[in-house]
């Protein structure tokens, strides 16, 4: 498990909201989004496709176009402008202008009518998540990956159900599974990350994301996020849940990195949490304290021009400009500091710019609460934690407009 600094909330406005009543989209459900070469911004709901080109909006259903299904479940761009549409019962839809081509089992390779997620590698490959299993294909070479002997190259995957994926640029593929754990695909050979062989905290990763150093990171669905570090087939993972960091929810649905190497994340009932790229602050959006329509998230993705995009369960679609959101970030918690750190009997808490009522607890590293109590922040408060046993322990401070955590050491 890892210790982290933990930032506070943020407070103001950088939103845009798309939804039934203010762009006419029809439905409040957003599961999809995608950004065209064209720089259109596409949303797929429970009731159809929409087309946004910066002022209007378009709606494709079935019965006034080529859509054969309505629920979209699946959006992504390949690298000949082609829009790739994964649906709920349907199969795959591959957009090329105003021709439709679908692919539906029994009459294509498609392993299943149900797709979770599409992804493209590098050289140009879709790689399509779904209820049973993974099929890698240009439309001309298609490779399934199942759990069976009828597994292409005879790699069996540990379950079909595939929730997400991201292919590194040396072709590794990290596959996000449900209820079958964290899988590593290559051409010769499949590893596999559980609960059982390697305590992997949640079987399933609803978002798989890879980072400017190749790290790994799921967004689980009841384990918070997990960070896999090193080589893959001897690396480490770390543990980011409620108790133990500032991350406002143990349950995410997805995650993206953006080009400064924030982690992005779409909780599944507290909003919007991102992780700095240093890996410990952290900034949490909600509808209490942004723009946000909704706190319960499906999907998270990037816009080319940076913004942040994320569908909603009930809210829509909803943009956020983190450029015009910097002003927004209460700076309290990145400046806290204990002094001194490593101690051997009391140290003193600095916190400048907190004031009035607040509260502290210390916790272990399994996250348990050893002591806790209430203060009044005049920019400092002493402690005395000097009864515990030498180690690492977590400090979390709580004002009423943020919060933070960080490692305190006692000798």
């Amino acid at each position: 498990m890892m210790l982290a600094l933990c930032a506070g909330t943020v407070m103001g406005q950088a939103w845009q909201v798309f939804d039934m009543a203010t762009a006419g989209l029809p439905s409040n459900t957003v599961r999809a989004i995608a950004h065209g070469p064209d720089g259109d911004t596409w949303v797929g709901t429970d009731w159809g496709l929409c087309r946004y080109n910066g002022s209007t909006w378009q709606v494709y259903q079935t019965g006034t176009s080529s859509l054969p299904e309505n629920d979209i479940r699946a959006l992504a761009f390949d690298q000949q402008g082609r829009l790739w549409i994964g649906l709920f019962s349907q199969g795959l839809v591959v957009k090329d202008g105003d021709t439709w081509q679908q692919f539906m089992p029994g009459t294509s390779p498609m392993p299943s009518d149900q797709v979770h997620n599409i992804v493209f590698d590098e050289p140009g490959n879709a790689w399509i998540c779904t209820t049973n299993g993974l099929a890698r294909t240009d439309l001309q070479e298609w490779r399934i990956y199942n759990d069976t002997d009828t597994s292409y190259a005879g790699l069996m995957l540990p379950g079909v159900n595939i929730k997400d994926i991201v292919v590194r640029a040396d072709g590794l593929a990290c596959i996000g599974t449900l209820n079958a754990g964290f899988v590593y695909l290559t051409d010769s050979s499949v590893l596999v990350y559980n609960s059982f062989q390697n305590q992997l905290p949640d079987n399933t990763a609803l978002g798989v994301a890879v980072d400017s150093d190749g790290d790994r990171w799921t967004a689980c669905a009841y384990g918070g996020l997990v960070r896999f570090s090193g080589p893959y087939d001897n690396g480490l993972f770390f543990q980011y849940i409620t108790d133990f960091t500032g991350i406002p929810s143990n349950s995410l649905s997805d995650i993206t990195i953006d080009a400064a190497g924030r982690k992005i994340i779409a909780t599944q009932f507290a909003g919007l949490t991102m992780l700095d790229a240093d890996n410990t602050t952290w900034t949490t959006y909600h509808t209490g304290n942004s723009g946000l329509p909704d706190n319960e998230l499906l999907c998270v993705g990037l816009a080319p021009d940076g913004a942040i995009w994320t569908g909603t369960a009930n809210g829509g679609a909803a943009r956020f400009d983190p450029v015009a959101g910097v002003a927004e970030r209460a700076p309290l918690s990145a400046s806290v500091q204990a002094v001194p750190n490593p101690f051997r009997e009391a140290v003193t808490v600095h916190w400048p710019g907190a004031a009035g009522p607040g509260r502290w607890a210390l916790r272990d590293a399994a996250g348990r609460v050893l002591a806790e109590g209430r203060t009044s922040f005049v920019g400092s408060f002493p402690l005395d934690p000097g009864h515990l046993p030498p180690g690492v322990y977590a400090l979390s401070v709580y004002a009423e407009s943020a919060h933070a955590c960080i490692r305190i050491v006692r000798r």
